[in-house]
């Protein structure tokens, strides 16, 4: 069993709770790591108690904070039946009645993840201390990252659409049916969360072509589509692809292929939701500052220019297309770690103390840490090009920047192209302790921080580029 990740989508927005919730997790990552090692029982026992002992020191403290709560006694209950059920478990255990199964895990996995994610985020919301927006696409995004997927056989033979099924649901994915174009179309409308169609071409009242048409040109989230038909002429697999479809298949289906091509599907959506899940994790840094415009779509295609500008007139800055379409990706997470910061210090309409910047400046540690234990547990490259934009992207060229005083070639790539991707749009956006600048003010103060602030490489490539800076600030500008 994979271990339980924790990440900001389940922060309540108060960060002794917050602290709690993620000793929790990480408790029960012990109790997974010394089930699959087969440690002894006396180790999985003191791991159950301490999961028993803590969830009851952790309640105590939740629920002091949730006494003008109206579901208050509602909220308390619910606490005292999962104390009750894990002391039950440990009971059990003890007396080697059951052993730790697979079940009792997901038990333990489900009770926190919904409970934390969707109960706790909103009561504390309700109660004032989450502030920084809606949390419903965050719990959509999270739900479609880890459903079972749903793939949509559109066939007007019911024989071929149960050897499908078959075959699909033998792989644990989760089948819906229609006869025709039409039919699907109403099943698509019905059931949001259709990602993968398998449509025949040749059927009545609606063809596969007509059905990939309207698809496409109505989708809100990318939908992979895969053609199976008898025909396999050229011009077929032709029209089918340029209408829309992803794949093509010919008739007889062999199940090791269609379950491939499905399984190449879904490498892309992962990456869709990676990327929403990225923007939407940011966001939430955002929605606390009063940041809430553009802002993180400015940042994101400000670095992908300047990004790409640099491969073809830089290259021994060494990067590479696909470095840089990566570093636009994460970009948006370079503030993440405002969520640790106190609401006084991040909503100050004024200059702040020599204090209190003190205190502001260690939003680079904390978005480096946060993402650091993500990286740590994936391996991701693009977390780790997100570890050094959280952590590095307020160094500076000459060494006079935190939280670490690089200098030079010293602080990471991406973290220099995210500076003045951000800088820039600090600058000519309306701040809440500041008016917006002009851009050729902006570009005054840049050009002063070459070779000072920023990289020279890239105050040149700002240079080059900054007409496309003022068609992007344009584009996106805030209401």
């Amino acid at each position: 069993m994979e271990l339980f990740q924790w990440n900001d989508l389940f922060s309540v927005g108060n960060s002794v709770v917050d602290q709690q919730h993620k000793k929790l997790f990480s408790i029960i990552n012990d109790l997974i790591t010394a089930s699959e090692n087969r440690q002894q029982q006396a180790v999985i026992e003191k791991i159950f108690a301490e999961i028993v002992a803590y969830t009851e020191y952790h309640f105590s403290y939740e629920e002091k904070l949730f006494a003008q709560h109206p579901d208050h006694q509602k909220h308390c209950l619910t606490h005292g039946k999962f104390v009750e059920t894990m002391v039950g478990l440990h009971e059990s255990y003890k007396k080697q009645s059951i052993d730790i199964t697979e079940e009792t895990l997901e038990f333990l996995i489900g009770w926190l993840k919904h409970h934390v994610l969707q109960t706790d985020v909103v009561y504390f919301r309700q109660l004032g201390h989450l502030s920084y927006g809606d949390t419903e696409d965050l719990v959509r995004v999270l739900t479609e990252s880890t459903a079972r997927s749903k793939v949509l056989v559109v066939d007007d033979m019911a024989d071929q659409r149960l050897l499908l099924r078959l075959i699909l649901e033998d792989k644990n994915y989760e089948v819906l049916e229609a006869g025709n174009g039409r039919e699907a179309l109403a099943l698509c409308e019905e059931h949001g969360d259709i990602r993968f169609v398998v449509t025949d071409l040749q059927m009545p009242g609606m063809d596969g072509y007509e059905l990939i048409r309207i698809l496409r040109q109505n989708q809100i989230h990318y939908m992979y589509i895969i053609v199976v038909t008898d025909r396999d002429e050229k011009s077929t697999v032709i029209e089918a692809l340029s209408v829309g479809a992803n794949e093509f298949l010919t008739k007889p289906v062999l199940p090791e292929e269609l379950v491939l091509r499905l399984h190449g599907g879904q490498q892309l959506m992962r990456l869709e939701i990676q990327d929403e899940l990225i923007f939407s994790m940011a966001k939430l840094a955002d929605y606390r500052s009063q940041e809430t415009g553009y802002h993180l779509d400015r940042v994101r295609e400000y670095t992908l220019i300047l990004g790409k500008y640099l491969v073809k007139h830089f290259p021994e800055m060494g990067i590479t297309s696909h470095l840089a379409s990566e570093i636009s990706m994460v970009s948006p997470l370079h503030d993440i770690g405002k969520v640790g910061i106190v609401d006084r210090i991040l909503q100050k309409p004024g200059l702040l103390t020599p204090e209190e910047f003190e205190i502001m400046k260690e939003h680079t540690r904390i978005g480096g840490d946060l993402i650091s234990d993500i990286y740590i547990k994936t391996a991701s490259t693009s977390m780790r090009l997100a570890f050094e934009i959280a952590m590095y992207h307020h160094e500076r060229w000459d060494g006079s920047g935190y939280p670490g005083g690089l200098s030079g070639n010293g602080i990471p790539v991406a973290a220099r192209i995210t500076a003045l991707a951000d800088v820039y749009d600090a600058l000519t956006t309306k701040r809440i302790y500041k008016e917006a600048f002009d851009h050729e003010k902006a570009k005054d103060i840049i050009k002063k921080g070459r070779g000072h602030h920023f990289d020279p490489r890239i105050v040149d490539a700002f240079l080059a580029l900054e007409e496309r800076f003022i068609d992007l600030k344009e584009k996106f500008q805030d209401k």
